[in-house]
């Protein structure tokens, strides 16, 4: 692994040093183009604004639309207004020395559209990353949604989409894996695009690519407060009176030039969030129901700027750096888990983000990245008591998650090459990626007693104790690399085909070389000189691997039986002390050997096989609309598994310590292993609508059908992993729906719809049914309903301890309710002061310097309930309820609906 990493870092390092050695000043470059309105007409006297580090130009289109505007070689955002359309923003315009752009910008009337850039009046793009299913949120379609940080996440996430095992990959700026940056420094969130690109390591649904703001020509600067309170909000229906909470936001932002060649972006928020987790559990003291809600404080400061620096002009430097600081109090606590298992924590993060971008001849574009994040984690548990679970009932006693210090150093290159040959585009490039852990916990160093019933709880008969002792802090060094190369070739005027190959390579396990092919191709049927495609069809196929998680590493590196060492002891003998709490009458050390944790010596990375086709049909003015479809097969998928657990058949419940083990003892030998599989089939569709001049609205569905045998986690059966093949725990459809709506008086309405199918979650018994000292297992469909064992639901009617013959329930075999919500975000703004003159960049021609905004956000408008995914243990008598609310989008438990106020001022 260190040999392939410095051979890749030396690639890297001679791209660089060959950018350094071939970049030289030359001659300025042009942007020119063409203006139309929607039906292809020509647009006059439209107002065309250049801006780019250290330089802001102005000019209008003439009589047939047409401008041109001569700049210095790099990167510029263009931005075209005219009076009756809205404004057109096109950025990452990158000229080179000697060269020339041309832009074809199509206007739209007084409506938002989702995708903004379309190549020429007839023709449709077949590029690779213009696929009809992306989904490009510019400034306008940002303001549509959630203007809380917290909440835009989780609609950008959920837009996005998700196999139900892959959470969606987060780019910011180039750089997977950072935090979400705060909304007002946002410039474009690209969603789903090019989904073929060996660039990615993932595939490209379920991505999403987020880029900052840069510095202008001119000072400007936004400050926004927003907040709600209780008394705006309606209550939650699964709890009574609820202590004082309120939630906070202001977040403010200036930029500028520095200088002629440069421009900054700072940006500073404080998110103040006096929330309430409400519990909903079995009352341990007197076993009846207990409901409250309990103060749930959380505080955010960030500070974040970013320098842009034109060097040469072929060459410009961008350097970002953002910090991070969170509290909270009561962490973990909900639903089942009482307030005595709640713990404080604080993290504090720091980002360090530099790039830069040589334009080394006019054909060769060099992109150079570095990242540096320092993260550190700290908790403090409100109790160090045995932790006490009663499986569906309620988790009570001290915090099992224990006291913890982590400290994480993540360090990022990257090096990528374009290179414009005829019909062809190359890219080329690699990334290498290092972290180091240093972490320290104590988790379940108090111990803890688990329960399958309130009944066994009343008579203090635990079926299982554990304890970990030993070593608390561990260290692991992890890195992984990928290199790629691709081309896109424009075979025909419409007919593009893009290919290439993939490399990754991942440190700390068995599996080394993994190499991932990938092709696509589009099709603009039925286009010529004069005449749109009838459709623009696109496919392609390729394998996406999934890097090993870090965490599983130090698990493995900590819980090896030596540093540290856990003790399982199953039904263990409770002698009562009056006052005191449960304790064992013989110490498990002295009873059980430590359970152990390790990697498969022959695990293998995951990964998935898609194959994808879709195609895109332009509406003219009106819009346009795309559907495609996706399978996609998954292979060598991660899940854990105990390899010493009794076999088959060996185990009697009602015996402690029966059954054959395959490396005899009784000792729990824990596995990272690989063998899962999985199969998906996906529809999807997106529209984008001009339905009306006052309104416009996008939309995206999706419809899929997973199965798997494996979530991740330990399966039921340890020698038969079929056992849990069955459907995922994802809805089956999902639809979002925005819009504009602009009212008179020019206030504007932005509502956003989002509604999921029913999810599908695992029903199981609360007990250890085969000696694994997993409590997953699921009961069978009962046979003999004159058992004691029979329990009947309106699921169906179970039996908790299944006979040799009886069918076990499909693995989420329980359906959760559906989700449906609507919010509304609208208000008006009010410009004043001096209008900017036409030479100036402030704004669109006429507007005024000054602005002040009043707005209205509210989540779940209609105050519809959503109830939770109810509880799935059969032993517990809160099985099957819904004990809390499906908070959607919503970062405010303590209510069902939320109203907030904003107001936004800016020059």
């Amino acid at each position: 692994m260190r040999r392939l990493a410095a051979v890749c870092l030396l690639i890297m390092l001679c791209c660089v040093g060959g950018t350094l050695v071939w970049g030289q000043a030359a001659a300025k470059g042009e942007i020119a183009g063409t203006v139309t309105d929607p039906s292809g007409a020509r647009v006059a006297r439209a107002v065309v604004q250049v801006r780019g580090v250290g330089l802001g130009t102005q000019t209008t289109s003439d009589s047939s639309g047409h401008f041109s505007v001569v700049v210095a070689a790099g990167t510029y955002d263009v931005s075209v207004s005219a009076k009756g359309f809205e404004t057109l923003d096109r950025g990452d315009v990158v000229v080179v020395a000697g060269g020339h752009v041309d832009l074809s910008l199509k206007l739209v009337i007084e409506v938002k559209s989702e995708q903004v850039d379309v190549p020429s009046e007839n023709d449709a793009s077949t590029s690779a990353a213009d696929n009809g299913s992306a989904i490009v949120l510019g400034k306008r379609e940002l303001a549509e949604l959630a203007d809380d940080d917290s909440t835009l996440q989780q609609q950008l996430l959920a837009m996005a989409g998700s196999d139900g095992v892959h959470s969606p990959d987060v780019y910011i700026d180039g750089f997977n894996g950072g935090k979400f940056p705060p909304k007002n420094s946002i410039r474009e969130v690209r969603i789903n695009q090019n989904p073929y690109s060996a660039e990615y390591p993932g595939y490209g649904l379920g991505r999403i690519e987020i880029f900052t703001k840069p510095g202008g020509a001119e000072l400007h600067g936004d400050l926004e407060a927003s907040g709600n309170d209780a008394p705006f909000n309606a209550r939650n229906p699964y709890t009574g009176a609820e202590p004082p909470y309120y939630l906070y936001y202001v977040v403010g932002n200036l930029n500028g030039p520095l200088g002629k060649k440069s421009s900054f972006f700072a940006g500073v928020d404080r998110f103040d969030a006096q929330n309430n987790a409400v519990v909903n559990a079995v009352d341990p003291t007197g076993l009846g129901k207990l409901s409250e809600a309990v103060p749930n404080p959380f505080r955010q400061t960030e500070f974040n700027i970013r320098i842009d620096r034109q060097l040469s002009t072929n060459n410009t430097f961008t350097g970002r750096y953002e910090f991070s600081r969170g509290t909270s109090a009561n962490t973990g606590v909900g639903l089942l888990v009482l307030p005595s298992e709640g713990y404080s924590s604080g993290t504090t993060t720091q980002t360090l983000q530099l790039s830069d971008t040589q334009v080394v001849t006019p054909k060769i574009v060099s992109e150079t990245r570095f990242q540096y994040v320092r993260t550190r984690l700290q908790q403090t548990p409100v109790s160090g008591a045995p932790t006490v679970v009663v499986e569906g009932s309620f988790n009570g006693g001290g915090s099992a998650a224990g006291a913890l210090r982590d400290n994480q150093d993540s360090y990022e290159f990257q090096e990528y090459v374009s290179l414009a040959r005829g019909k062809h585009f190359v890219r080329v490039g690699g990334r290498y990626r290092l972290l180091r852990d240093a972490n320290d916990s104590t988790a379940n160093y108090n111990g803890q007693y688990l329960f399958p019933t309130l009944a066994a709880y009343e008579a203090s008969t635990p079926t299982q104790y554990s304890v970990t002792e030993g070593t608390s802090n561990a260290t692991i060094l992890t890195g992984d690399v990928g290199v790629y190369a691709e081309d896109e070739w424009k075979a025909g005027k419409n007919f593009t085909v893009n290919y290439g190959l993939r490399f990754e390579s991942q440190s700390a396990i068995p599996d080394h070389g993994d190499w991932a092919p990938r092709a696509g191709f589009a099709w603009a049927i039925g286009q010529k000189d004069k005449k749109p495609p009838v459709v623009t069809l696109r496919g392609g196929s390729g394998l996406f691997y999934d890097r090993f998680a870090a965490g599983n590493l130090l698990t493995a590196v900590r819980q090896n039986g030596i540093s540290q060492r856990t003790y399982v002891v199953a039904n263990p003998a409770i002698c009562p002390v009056a006052g005191s709490p449960l304790q064992l009458c013989v110490a498990p050390t002295s009873s059980v050997a430590p359970t152990v944790y390790g990697v498969n010596p022959h695990l293998q990375s995951s990964y998935n096989r898609n194959f994808g086709v879709s195609a895109d049909r332009s509406l003219g003015k009106i819009g346009h609309v795309s559907v495609g479809y996706l399978w996609t097969r998954g292979m060598h998928e991660f899940y854990s598994r105990n390899i010493n657990a009794p076999l088959p058949g060996t185990y009697d419940p009602t015996v402690p310590g029966s059954g054959v083990r395959p490396l005899g003892g009784t000792q729990d030998v824990y596995q990272f292993e690989s063998g899962g599989i999985s199969k998906a089939a996906l529809l999807h569709g997106s529209a984008s609508l001009n339905l009306t001049k006052r309104f416009g609205l996008w939309t995206f569905a999706m419809y899929q059908n997973r199965r798997s045998d494996t979530g991740g986690g330990f399966a039921s059966n340890q020698y038969d992993l079929r056992e849990d093949y069955g459907r995922s725990a994802i809805p089956r459809s999902r639809i979002f729906l925005g819009g504009n709506v602009v009212l008179p008086w020019k206030f504007s309405l932005n509502p956003f719809f989002v509604a999921n199918s029913s999810a599908p979650f695992n029903i199981t018994t609360g007990t250890d049914l085969n000696g694994d000292a997993q409590y997953n297992d699921r009961p069978a469909f009962a046979t003999d309903l004159t058992r004691a064992s029979v329990v009947k639901t309106k699921y169906g009617t179970f039996d908790t301890a299944p006979m040799p013959g009886q069918t076990i329930i499909p693995i989420n075999y329980g359906s959760s309710p559906s989700f449906r919500m609507l919010s509304l975000n609208g208000g008006k703004s009010f410009g004043f002061g001096p209008k900017a003159p036409p030479e100036k960049l402030g704004g669109p021609k006429g507007d005024p310097k000054y602005s002040l905004g009043f707005y209205v956000e509210a989540e779940n408008v209609l105050n519809l309930v959503n109830r939770g995914q109810p509880v799935g243990v059969l032993s517990s008598p809160l099985f099957g309820q819904s004990i809390s609310l499906n908070p959607g989008f919503s970062n405010n438990a303590a209510a069902n609906r939320t109203v907030s106020l904003r107001t936004e001022f800016s020059f």
